[in-house]
């Protein structure tokens, strides 16, 4: 038995997946095929059947397509900056009423309160992840007995 190919690209095993379509091979023969010559962790069979139903649909790239999706742009500087005003202005808003207020999605509007900007809610008031100087000092005084 021949040695398996240790090295392929992608496109190479798609091309591959492309010319055994043509010649009527189903899928899972297709995965066979791919294993005894590449090895068995070549490509699992999820991905042969999903290359093989674009193939059928009468596609021909064997490259991904670029820019699937929607681009980002609620998680953007501009709304980074907007929500945090928001949260100055009124520590008690909700997250919905943040996201109806700037027309994001509640999940961008999470993503940029706690990921981007850190703040948790404490007795319903958003309040920063990290003491700040003042208050590390505020806590000092009070730990002193200095009120």
């Amino acid at each position: 038995m021949a040695a398996h190919l240790e090295t392929w690209s992608k496109e190479e095993i798609r091309a591959v997946i492309r010319f055994l379509n043509a010649k009527s091979l189903n899928p899972t023969g297709i995965h066979k095929e791919l294993q005894s010559v590449y090895g068995e962790h070549v490509i699992s069979r999820t991905h042969v059947y999903h290359w093989y139903n674009f193939f059928e649909a009468g596609h021909s790239d064997l490259t991904d397509r670029e820019g699937r999706g929607r681009s980002i742009t609620a998680t953007s500087e501009d709304n980074v900056k907007r929500v945090d005003e928001l949260i100055r202005q009124d520590r008690r808003l909700k997250l919905h009423e943040i996201a109806s207020s700037l027309e994001i999605s509640e999940t961008s509007a999470h993503i940029i309160v706690f990921d981007e900007l850190g703040y948790r809610k404490v007795s319903a008031r958003w309040v920063p992840k990290q003491l700040t100087e003042n208050h590390k000092e505020q806590r000092l005084d009070m730990s002193a007995g200095n009120f």
